[in-house]
């Protein structure tokens, strides 16, 4: 899940990365602690040994005068040293510069003092260049690796008395290499240090980055997915594995308790290592999942990955999938329809103005004129549908536009204001839909309305009602008749294409008016109301900047 690298790394970038080489002024001024502290107590033993006891071995006088000279110096120098390591002034470069230098001549003279070559205090020269080796540019080192094995010369050829013997010379020049070779390895080795530095912080910005691109995919991932161990405790779930668990709190991880059912069959998995297929209930929110089982080793155990696929929204996709064939098809054969059903129309209105037909005859044309009608119903409604567009979200005030409608639909039918009435607030509520298409919708539920409702001896009532729902957050548009409703059984079928439950019914009224209603994510319902007739509800969503129902308009802007 975590196993993209991420694209690679462009050809500039890796040049900057490896130009990069050198020491950064964080790492000068940390080393440059040690080295304080280092040269303090360096400076505090040569001193001691000057001023000591040791003194009397230092002949001839010059070198305990010197030595005492060069302790103190030393002292003062790497006090100095450590009060500019705090100060702006200098640059961690500089200092570290200045710093070995001094401590490149105070060391020599030291050597000098303290029994030159034969005393093994040249490694502390040496190990001053593989400090700045380290630290500063390889041009630099070599440079203070050059004066150690000048100054190493110099105290070589003092110690002889001006005539170098061959022990001599040649344990100066091994000293003198040692110096350079030190510079040398310390500087590549420096560098392949902070080469690798630089790569590790790039792929650690990496993976950081990475994670935080998985764990936002998971987060908002449509399926549930949530982290188990091995005592049946989560670790971590997904939003959409909180909601399909019934929103635990925080504090509950027990899965025993927050769902057994998926206990059982997790303990089910782990016995057999196979996984049912079929779909399984969760009881705090009635969700119908088909869990699927990973294992994840890990060092805190091993644990097991749960996908919680929601079964309704694979239904629902199967069902779009489906519908949308079924539409692509059926326009096709509509254009097929139309025209023969075009001439048989026309070819029984010709026949109807003949004055030679019988009173049977007559009858017989009119079925065939009741029958090609709704035929073309069928057509328009299948036409209708295939060429249904994205729907054109807009600010629209429900209150106004439910009377326009209303009005608009009483004219066309022919109905008094008693037939529909209207039960909505008069002040403006401002909701997000296309008007157009839930206009289609309405209109095509309260035909059928007056279609299913009525009877020979009822003439049906529609009533149009806009009401609050879920904290103000929704409005419930339903149109209501007061016929005798829909059978239990039926129920679950009627938003199916080609399904009626009357026999002059078309069976795609309520498909349709689901899909204009989809279109403009308003989900359309079934509700069952008592001593009432069918119910059909809209839910459509408020304008975030809507006030509440019922407000005064005087408060409105308060």
């Amino acid at each position: 899940m975590k196993n993209y690298a991420g694209p690679p790394a462009g050809r500039e970038e890796v040049t900057q990365l490896f130009q990069k080489t050198e020491a950064d002024e964080g790492l000068i001024r940390r080393s440059m602690v040690y080295m304080t502290i280092f040269r303090l107590i360096l400076a505090i033993v040569i001193l001691l040994v000057a001023f000591g006891d040791f003194r009397t071995g230092l002949d001839p006088d010059y070198k305990r005068f010197l030595a005492q000279a060069t302790s103190l110096t030393y002292i003062i120098a790497a006090g100095v040293f450590a009060w500019f390591q705090w100060r702006p002034g200098f640059t961690p470069q500089e200092l570290a510069q200045f710093s070995l230098m001094t401590d490149i001549v105070i060391l020599l003279l030291v050597l000098h003092c303290f029994g030159g070559l034969g005393s093994g205090l040249v490694i502390l020269l040496i190990f001053t260049a593989g400090i700045a080796g380290l630290l500063l540019r390889l041009q630099v080192a070599l440079f203070f690796a050059s004066l150690i094995s000048i100054g190493i010369v110099v105290e070589a050829w003092l110690a002889s008395g001006g005539n170098f013997a061959n022990s001599q010379a040649l344990q100066a020049g091994i000293y003198g290499i040692a110096s350079f070779v030190t510079a040398l390895g310390c500087s590549l080795l420096g560098r392949w240090g902070r080469e690798y530095q630089l790569l590790a912080e790039r792929r650690r910005n990496d993976l950081v980055g990475l994670e935080q691109v998985n764990d936002l995919i998971i987060r908002r991932m449509r399926s549930g997915v949530l982290v188990v161990d091995a005592e049946l405790k989560v670790r971590q779930m997904n939003e959409s594995a909180w909601y399909l668990l019934g929103n635990p709190t925080v504090s509950e991880r027990r899965l025993k308790v927050i769902a057994p059912a998926l206990v059982e069959r997790l303990s089910l998995w782990r016995r057999t290592g196979r996984a049912d297929d079929e779909g399984l209930l969760l009881k705090a929110t009635q969700a119908a999942v088909i869990p699927q089982f990973v294992r994840l080793p890990g060092a805190l155990g091993e644990a097991t990955l749960i996908f919680l696929e929601d079964t309704s929204v694979v239904s629902r996709r199967a069902r779009d999938l489906a519908q949308a064939s079924l539409a692509r098809l059926s326009a096709s054969i509509a254009h097929e329809i139309r025209n023969p059903l075009g001439a048989l129309s026309h070819a029984s209105q010709l026949l109807g103005e003949s004055d030679d037909l019988s009173r049977q005859d007559k009858r017989l044309i009119e079925i065939i004129r009741d029958h090609t009608s709704r035929m073309n119903d069928i057509v328009e409604n299948v036409l209708r549908l295939s060429r249904r567009e994205r729907a054109q979200i807009e600010q629209v005030d429900i209150s106004r536009w439910l009377r326009t409608l209303a009005r608009e639909f009483r004219a066309e039918h022919g109905l008094p204001e008693a037939r529909l009435r209207l039960e909505a607030p008069r002040n403006e509520i401002q909701v997000l839909m296309d008007p157009g298409q839930l206009e289609q919708a309405v209109t095509n539920l309260m035909d059928n309305a007056l279609r299913h409702a009525g009877s020979d001896k009822h003439q049906p009532t529609i009533t149009l009602r806009l009401s609050p729902i879920r904290g103000h957050r929704e409005l419930a548009l339903d149109i209501i008749d007061d016929g005798p409703g829909i059978a239990m059984e039926k129920r679950s079928r009627i938003f199916e294409p080609f399904f009626s439950t009357h026999k002059q019914g078309s069976g795609l009224g309520l498909f349709l008016a689901r899909q204009l209603c989809d279109a403009n994510q308003a989900p359309l319902e079934y509700v069952q109301i008592p001593n009432s007739g069918a119910c059909f509800r809209i839910l459509i969503r408020r304008s975030e900047s809507e006030r509440p129902l019922g407000q005064p308009a005087q408060l409105a802007n308060l």
